[in-house]
C-alpha cells in the first residue's frame, strides 16, 4: 500500500460542496443527519462521497440498466459533481452533496452531513472505487433514520458498465491513468462488480476485495 500513489484530477480532491434548494419546498424545518463511511476494503482508496436525500422512489443508478453519463463520472474519474447536480434538478430530491474530507483509505471513515424533510426520507449513497476502472459502492433509496436511532447499511460495489475492465493503470483514474472514458462504452450496464484478476498490471492481492466494500452509518443529530 506505501508504494502505491493514488492521484485523481483537482476537481476530485478539492470537490465543492453542493448544495441546493429545490423550487417545491423551502428550507424551514429540516433534519440533519451525519453520515459516516468507512472503507471495508483492504487496497481500495474510495472517491469523494456523493449522498442525496429525496422521496421514496428515486435513485441515481439501477442494476441491470445502461449507465448515464454522470454514472461514468462518479465511477470512473471519482466525480460525483455532476450526479449531485442532475439529482438537484429532480423533483422530490431535497439535498445532494459530495463529501470536501477527500479520499477514504482502507480502513478510514469519512463524515458528511445532509438534510431532509419527512417528504424526502430516503437516501442514496455511492462513490468510486479508486483503483479500478468503473467500480462504485452504492445503497440506493434506502431509509433514514427516526428521531434518535441510528441505522447501518453494507454496501457492495458496483460496476458501472461504461469502460472496459482492462485492469491498466494508465486507464485508471485513481493511479494516474485517465478518468471519465467517454469513447468507451463498457459493457453497456450496471451490474455487481467481479474484481480485480491481474488482466492489466493491477495486482489482485492489493486491489481486489470481498463484498461488502462499505459500511454506513447514518444518524439523525438535529435541524436546521
Amino acid at each position: 500500500m506505501r508504494n502505491i500513489k493514488y492521484l485523481f484530477s483537482g476537481c476530485l480532491l478539492a470537490s465543492s460542496l453542493l448544495t441546493a434548494t429545490n423550487s417545491w419546498a423551502d428550507d424551514y424545518g429540516h433534519n440533519l443527519y451525519k453520515i459516516t463511511i468507512t472503507n471495508l476494503t483492504p487496497g481500495q482508496p474510495l472517491a469523494p462521497v456523493m449522498a442525496s436525500s429525496h422521496r421514496p422512489g428515486i435513485t441515481f443508478f439501477k442494476a441491470g440498466d445502461a449507465p448515464s453519463d454522470e454514472l461514468a463520472m462518479l465511477a470512473e474519474a471519482g466525480d460525483g459533481n455532476p450526479m449531485a447536480a442532475k439529482l438537484l434538478t429532480m423533483r422530490g430530491v431535497r439535498d445532494a452533496q459530495v463529501s470536501t474530507m477527500g479520499l477514504t483509505f482502507p480502513g478510514k471513515s469519512t463524515t458528511m452531513t445532509i438534510k431532509a424533510k419527512r417528504s424526502s426520507d430516503h437516501v442514496s449513497i455511492g462513490a468510486m472505487l479508486g483503483a479500478t476502472n468503473d467500480a462504485f459502492f452504492a445503497v440506493s433509496d434506502v431509509a433514514l433514520p427516526k428521531k434518535g436511532q441510528a441505522i447501518t447499511y453494507m454496501a457492495d460495489a458496483y460496476d458501472a458498465g461504461s469502460e472496459t475492465n482492462d485492469e491498466l493503470s494508465s486507464t485508471v483514474a485513481g493511479l494516474g491513468g485517465e478518468g471519465y472514458s467517454p469513447n468507451d462504452s463498457g459493457e453497456g450496464f450496471v451490474h455487481i462488480h467481479n474484481g480485480v484478476h491481474g488482466i492489466g498490471d493491477l495486482v489482485p492481492a492489493t486491489h481486489d476485495w470481498n463484498n461488502p466494500t462499505a459500511k454506513i452509518v447514518i444518524e439523525r443529530i438535529g435541524k436546521k
